[in-house]
């Protein structure tokens, strides 16, 4: 509450300091007109009395007008954002150069009004833009400087001022140069004095942050070791739960697996059975990637054995019901409601006749020169609203007919010239061009033209597909 409270003071009152700032500037420049009206008044009525006067009350009483204006000018963008301040900077900066330089030519044609534009000058630079760079230098530096070191800033800031100013009542011959000059040269060694124990303190200080960072990153280091290790023995772990290829290639030789974790462990996987004569295969998404998603595909992939060994399911619809049912008793044994599962594409094969059944993946088989598609029932494997049965299709296909089971990680996955997603169309063109070719060079095939597409942008999400050729 208190935090709460604080910062909410402190912001209000940054917000009124920035708002005053820009009034009091305005304040400033209406105060300047004013006392030039009055001034004016002053010297017309005024005029034979203050002509006995020194000059210097004259002087004195234009470069007062000319510093409550200038400063001004400083205030009403002191706390501007950094973009229009940097602009006020350029502007002013600009202008005082111009005005420089018109004095410069005056004095080189000997032509009148050399020393207001010389002070125009000098004051509009001076209380004008190096307020606003001093702002803007420490506004950049912030987070590496204390509140001290912004003192010294304005010490350095004023210091300048007032050595300019010297040298200006010096070339113009006015009383008071050798003080201000005088009173610029100790603001500075002061300054300078300062700055060499800041940098002292900030020597001893980047030396201990040097060392505690060492620590950190060794530290680091060995807990990124211990995860790496953790998860590539987890993957060893999963690599040995799922089937080996050599078992896939013995039972179904003409085929290909394209599988591409997006991290060392995934989500995605594929799943292999062999009950008798009928040989079962599938390409399944889990809910997540990496880890979370390693884990829910144990769970999934352990309910697909059970539901083919335990309870002796060859239906591919069947076994997904069972696995469903199963997948939502896994993730409900201490009462909390997980809404993780799994999207799949199963098939069963016997032969050449083809049974299929699909949780939101579709069956792709290529057929009498055309692709087509089994669209999968629109519901996964886990907790859905209102969930039905799921739908064996049946297939009689043919020699050199070919099927394909994936995961939406291929179409998923950015890339391209404008960073788009690689989507099923462009599969299935990849797919329909290379159909005459052996089944493994449509695998080198995909693999190449996701490389190309993906370009230097990361993988998105775990990649599996299934090629199968009768």
């Amino acid at each position: 509450m208190f935090q709460f409270w604080h910062s909410s003071y402190l912001n209000k009152h940054v917000i009124i300091i920035q708002m005053g700032t820009n009034k009091i500037g305005k304040y400033f420049l209406v105060i300047s007109l004013f006392y030039l009206i009055i001034l004016t008044i002053v010297l017309e009525l005024f005029a034979d009395r203050i002509e006995l006067l020194s000059g210097f009350i004259k002087v004195m009483s234009i470069l007062f007008l000319l510093l409550i204006f200038f400063i001004g000018i400083a205030l009403i963008y002191y706390n501007s954002s950094y973009e229009k301040r940097r602009k006020a900077i350029f502007l002013i900066t600009l202008i005082s150069i111009i005005l420089f330089l018109i004095a410069f030519i005056s004095k080189l044609f000997a032509l009148p009004g050399v020393a207001i534009e010389v002070i125009l000058s000098v004051f509009l630079f001076s209380f004008s833009a190096l307020p606003l760079i001093i702002k803007s230098r420490y506004e950049n530096r912030k987070i590496l400087l204390n509140n001290k070191v912004l003192v010294l800033n304005y010490v350095d800031l004023f210091s300048v001022i007032l050595l300019t100013m010297g040298f200006l009542f010096k070339f113009m011959f006015w009383p008071g140069a050798t003080f201000m000059m005088i009173i610029g040269v100790l603001m500075l060694f002061f300054s300078l004095i300062g700055w060499n124990i800041s940098f002292k303190r900030e020597v001893k200080l980047r030396s201990i942050i040097e060392e505690r960072l060492k620590l950190s990153l060794n530290e680091i280091e060995e807990k990124n070791k211990e995860i790496t290790d953790s998860i590539n023995y987890a993957k060893r772990i999963q690599d040995a739960i799922f089937p080996s290829f050599d078992f896939i290639n013995k039972n179904i030789p003409n085929s290909f697996i394209y599988y591409q974790p997006k991290d060392i462990v995934a989500g995605d996987f594929y799943w292999a059975e062999k009950i008798g004569d009928m040989f079962f295969i599938a390409a399944a998404d889990c809910t997540g990637h990496g880890v979370p998603g390693a884990l829910v595909s144990v769970v999934c992939c352990n309910a697909l054995n059970r539901s083919v060994n335990e309870f002796k399911l060859t239906e591919p619809g069947l076994i997904l019901d069972k696995t469903r049912e199963l997948v939502i008793e896994s993730f409900s044994k201490n009462g909390q409601n997980i809404n993780d599962g799994m999207d799949i594409s199963l098939l069963s094969i016997i032969g050449n006749k083809i049974k299929w059944a699909g949780a939101n993946n579709p069956l792709w088989y290529f057929q009498d020169n055309e692709l087509k598609e089994i669209k999968a029932n629109k519901q996964s494997i886990g907790n859905t609203d209102q969930s039905k049965p799921f739908t064996t299709h049946k297939l009689d296909l043919k020699i050199d007919d070919s099927i394909y089971l994936f995961t939406d990680g291929l179409a998923d996955q950015f890339g391209g010239i404008n960073g788009k997603k690689f989507r099923y169309k462009q599969i299935e063109e990849l797919l329909i061009s290379s159909i005459k070719l052996d089944i493994s060079s449509q695998h080198q095939i995909l693999n190449s033209a996701l490389i190309k597409w993906k370009g230097n942008l990361e993988q998105v999400d775990d990649i599996c597909v299934i090629g199968i050729r009768l």
